[in-house]
């Protein structure tokens, strides 16, 4: 297979292209493994119906049974995935040709993450000559993402070379720690950038990133800057890290810690996270709002915390970082307190909400999606709204109402849109480039399909 087959696909895309995109995607991460969930969530569908995308033909092969219509205001449970749908196919199309615009954040590896808050973490043993003991610090690792401390040899072994052998709900937390270390790191420059001349314009690209993609070129941002400037600066990023950590993120820690029944020193320095005792209606008495133990059942905040952040179902596994086994086995521990990684990030994001967006930012409005292509393309017409995003033309007047939400089927392309459109890059162009090659793969007249908005024969 060529390079240009792989990536500009000249069949209509089906199940099979998956295995492409996972691949490609893969080269963006550096390395980082492109997991079941991960595509899942791309794909805005349940995990467990993964296999069966995989294998999906595209839907010019199956016209008549699935509806193009299907999905607007609707939850994927109640569809069926008899074949790709064209939304898929021009959201697989535009990530071959460009994986960075992919809604996965880049991740750093256990020491990376180490590196970035080794300074921050408390209860460090000192040395005979009052330093700390590097050892020591961590030991105290892997139990900040409630895990134990044995866990940190294995998390920060010399032969780790990446996040692969932490379990996907320990790297949410991992993320959530560099989205917001990230977050302070790009407000603090943005201002400083305001502030001071002298900036390389030209090393600022990487403003629009986020997370690990942005904290990893901090040397190169910060290039421009005088040794007493820098200074300056490092220090004020330092105790905005140094306040969020302490105050928000170990406060969470502290807090489920006493939701366990265990000393929270305890859990912090060593990891002894473990209470698998049942919680009475009595025992729930003891607790105040902030240290209520998250249990499996149907009122806890981990059941209700996909409807409380409207996500889809393949979104909240994916936010959470876990399989949906591992739900229904919560669930059916309805009296038990969740696995801790999992507890502290639904107890954290119940406090902080705004910090959804740092796994998944809330789709656009299709009526600024429809603002925004008209600044570019005058002469695009509202009808044509759902047919960019891969469905019927009936289905734009819908989708472009400033009272609707945005419908299943638009998603992921429309949260892609608002970010990369925010970035200043050509988005409108190069998705109608995506649809009319997945046209021409289809054997559709481009100017017919614009002027009825047709996916099939």
């Amino acid at each position: 297979m060529s390079n240009n087959e792989l990536t500009h696909p000249t069949d209509p895309i089906h199940g099979g292209v998956l295995s492409n995109l996972k691949l490609v995607l893969e080269s963006r991460l550096g390395g980082g493994e492109v997991r079941d969930l991960d595509l899942a969530m791309l794909m805005n569908v349940p995990v467990n119906r993964l296999s069966q995308l995989k294998r999906a033909k595209s839907s010019v092969h199956v016209m008549g049974k699935s509806s193009e219509n299907s999905g607007f205001g609707t939850d994927e449970a109640s569809e069926g995935l008899p074949s790709l749908r064209p939304s898929q196919a021009i959201l697989v199309r535009l990530l071959l040709k460009r994986p960075d615009y992919a809604p996965i954040p880049i991740r750093p590896s256990n020491p990376d993450v180490f590196e970035l808050i080794s300074p921050f973490m408390h209860g460090s043993m000192e040395g005979s000559a009052g330093r700390r003991e590097p050892q020591s610090r961590k030991m105290g690792f892997a139990p900040l993402f409630g895990r134990s401390y044995i866990s940190s040899y294995k998390m920060l072994s010399d032969t780790d070379t990446g996040s692969g052998s932490s379990s996907s709900a320990v790297t949410r937390l991992q993320m959530l720690i560099v989205g917001k270390f990230a977050q302070y790191f790009k407000a603090i420059l943005t201002r400083y950038l305001d502030e001071y001349p002298g900036a390389d314009a030209a090393s600022l690209d990487a403003l629009n990133e986020t997370g690990w993609a942005l904290l990893r070129e901090q040397d190169s941002l910060t290039g421009w800057m005088s040794d007493d400037l820098y200074n300056v600066f490092s220090a004020e990023v330092e105790l905005a890290w140094r306040t969020w950590f302490n105050d928000c993120y170990l406060g969470i820690l502290r807090d489920e810690a006493v939701s366990r029944d265990i000393d929270p020193e305890a859990a912090i320095q060593k990891g002894k996270w473990t209470n698998s005792a049942e919680v009475s209606e009595r025992d729930l008495a003891r607790y105040n709002r902030t240290t209520a133990p998250i249990l499996g059942r149907s009122d806890s905040l981990f059941s209700i915390f996909r409807e409380s952040f409207e996500l889809t179902s393949a979104e909240a596994y994916w936010v959470l970082g876990i399989q949906i086994k591992a739900f229904y086995r919560f669930r059916q521990r309805a009296n038990q307190r969740i696995d801790p990684p999992t507890s502290i990030l639904v107890r954290y994001l119940f406090r902080y909400p705004e910090d959804i967006e740092l796994f998944v930012a809330a789709p656009t409005p299709g009526s600024r999606i429809l603002a925004a292509i008209k600044e570019q393309d005058p002469g695009f017409r509202r009808s044509q709204l759902a047919p960019l995003f891969g469905t019927s033309r009936v289905m734009s007047y819908g989708f472009a109402s400033d009272e609707a939400p945005c419908p299943f089927f638009a998603r992921r392309l429309a949260t892609i849109f608002q970010q990369q459109a925010e970035k200043g890059r050509p988005i409108y162009h190069e998705i109608r480039e995506c649809v009319e090659d997945e046209l021409s793969a289809r054997g559709l007249d481009k100017e017919q399909f614009w002027q009825d908005g047709r996916w099939h024969v």
